[in-house]
């Protein structure tokens, strides 16, 4: 974006992702872009390259040149200092690939070292022969293209390292940020392990500094490009922080901690994800943050203004990432990772968005069905998606998912009973949700079926759990429906008394890890009679694959799959699962149908 623009240019790569882009430092026109599909949660990646151009009218425009696929999501880039063509990228499954963007193939070079995901990569414009990247497990490594394997390994963090980046003043000089909410610096010439933070399992090597940036995660930092050992920094605590590290000493034999926080910009309203210093001026930087807006800041305001230059709001999901242009001053890339997800994708190409609103935002449902009473009133849910705690972002409960409106749209296919009254003397037929998330299904049987008792389960983070109890008391459902903390796997007594005759999940089974914790908590709450089902509810999207890996676990649990039907998101076709259509179908097919288990008890 141009900040004096008013119609910024858009590249949609529909299916995709955006997590990062970089200018090139060779061409003026060109960038890359780092993409992942299902927001990088299981899939495939892809790098983009375009151009940006002005169309005939005069306004910015984005012109897609090629790209290339990957096995897993991709989640930064950097561009080569030394050859024009070429350009790093950082994966999910702990891999380097070197590409060359005038080759139409695989990557020229790859490297897989890191045992998580990459999260940062960096090309040193001093050493231009070395680039760093920086990982989930708390590792910064030191690559050269020529060699096969990492010059340096630094241990810099027990936490996420979010970046690393080479100083552009002093060339041994390396900066990072991290999930323990500190900024580490670190001299290259001398690696060594601390002997003040050291463990035998788990040594930490020697920064020269560090800076208690934030009481929770810093997760993006960049070095002034004019005043050498001036940085910014941003995490959780939505600040954008200036900080003084020229009392940084290199070579020093004793690490230092602490360095002033020269400024601190507030104005964001959610966790800042990005920030950049601007190539051309010294005193101007950007942040993109998850409350879907790219502000531009100044150091040096003039008298009677404060440090926020300008806002921009275009965007309709978290902004991760922004680069200012290298060549063009006041021009800026900002990165939306969901919006082509959830706005464009399904008018322009045709793409069913897998998920529906965002952290913290509302969602209304309104129930429509066939047999309803026309003199009835008509069933509406209005829900607010759960922010939760940055350690449970991994949770991904931060959406509307598409399963979970598939079966608001189909509950009388669970098998409750039509009458609103339980027999005489019965007790209530009782359903636990297990991942309700914001808890739509659960909150809409809930006011739909009066004489079903519902539980709304999941896992117990504070912001998660509390969001759900507001969501029940907001809809007037309480008096059927409570919500219980649960983690998967770990004791269900909570839950189980009496047994559940219906176990509900919409969209849990991405994660093959957590299958068996799953299917533990399942059995540990459904009741044991012949009569009892779990209904499992999974989007395509998770994977063809990682279903078939779920029924063969719950077989080994002691649960028989009685149905698996694969119906279409959007219309009435039917047809049964089959794990071998994984092979002949792409990400815009796989959108277009869920999986709808019943599973039962297999000796009852």
């Amino acid at each position: 974006m141009n900040p004096n623009a008013t119609a910024p240019a858009v590249l949609h790569a529909p299916g995709f992702a955006h997590y990062n882009v970089a200018w090139s430092p060779f061409h003026t026109t060109r960038i890359a872009v780092a993409s992942s599909a299902n927001y990088g949660i299981v899939g495939n990646g892809r790098l983009h390259l375009a151009s940006v151009f002005l169309n005939p009218s005069g306004a910015p425009d984005i012109k897609l040149d090629k790209f290339y696929e990957t096995q897993d999501s991709l989640y930064d880039l950097a561009w080569s200092e030394v050859h024009e063509n070429q350009l790093v990228t950082a994966s999910g499954d702990g891999s380097l690939k070197l590409w060359d963007v005038t080759l139409n193939t695989l990557p020229i070079r790859s490297w897989h070292e890191h045992t998580r995901e990459i999260y940062g990569v960096d090309w040193s414009n001093i050493k231009k022969d070395q680039f760093v990247s920086c990982c989930m497990d708390g590792s910064v490594k030191i690559w050269t293209p020529e060699h096969p394997r990492s010059l340096t390994t630094l241990q810099a963090h027990h936490a996420c390292v979010y970046q690393a980046l080479f100083s552009p003043h002093q060339p041994d000089l390396l900066a990072t940020s991290s999930g323990d909410g500190t900024i580490r610096f670190f001299d290259l010439r001398s690696p060594s392990f601390s002997p003040s933070s050291n463990t035998f399992t788990a040594p930490l090597s020697a920064p020269v500094l560090t800076v208690p940036a934030a009481p929770s995660e810093e997760l993006a930092l960049d070095w002034n490009k004019y005043r050498s050992l001036i940085l910014a920094s941003a995490g959780l605590d939505k600040t954008v922080k200036i900080w003084d590290c020229r009392m940084l000493q290199l070579g020093a034999s004793a690490s230092a901690v602490g360095s002033p926080c020269e400024n601190r910009f507030y104005g964001h309203e959610y966790a800042v994800r990005k920030v950049q210093w601007s190539p051309h001026r010294p005193d101007l930087i950007a942040s993109g943050a998850y409350d879907m807006t790219c502000r531009v800041w100044t150091t040096n305001p003039p008298p009677g203004q404060n440090n926020l230059v300008r806002i921009q709001d275009a965007h309709t999901e978290f902004v991760v990432g922004c680069a200012w242009s290298l060549y063009e001053e006041g021009v800026l890339a900002t990165m939306d990772p969901e919006e082509i997800l959830s706005s464009s994708l399904e008018t322009l190409y045709d793409y069913i968005p897998i998920t529906h609103s965002s952290p913290g935002g509302s969602f209304t449902y309104i129930h429509r069905s066939e047999d309803q009473d026309p003199d009835a009133a008509t069933p509406t849910v209005t829900v607010s998606t759960p922010d939760t705690q940055a350690e449970h972002w991994s949770l991904h409960a931060s959406s509307i998912w598409v399963s979970a409106l598939y079966v608001a749209d189909h509950i009388s296919e669970l098998g409750l009973p039509a009458n609103k009254k339980a027999a005489a003397g019965a007790a209530p037929l009782r359903l636990i949700e297990l991942g309700a998330g914001a808890g739509l299904p659960s909150i809409l049987i809930a006011k739909v079926y009066p004489h079903v008792h519902v539980i709304a389960s999941d896992f117990p983070d504070p912001l998660l759990i509390h969001t759900l109890c507001e969501n029940v008391a907001r809809n007037d459902a309480s008096t059927n429906c409570s919500v219980v903390p649960h983690a998967w796997g770990t004791d269900p007594s909570a839950l189980s008394l009496p047994g559940a005759d219906i176990v509900l999940a919409a969209d849990t089974l991405w994660n093959p890890e957590l299958h068996a914790a799953l299917l533990r908590t399942t059995c540990g709450v459904l009741a044991r009679t012949p009569a009892a089902r779990a209904h499992f509810v999974a989007g395509l999207h998770t994977g063809r694959y990682t279903l078939d890996s779920f029924f063969r676990a719950a077989g080994e649990a002691g649960l028989e799959v009685v149905e698996a039907t694969e119906r279409e998101v959007h219309g009435e076709g039917r047809r049964e699962w089959d794990v071998r259509r994984a092979e002949s179908e792409d990400e815009r097919e796989r959108r277009r149908w869920v999986v709808w288990s019943v599973l039962r008890w297999r000796d009852l």
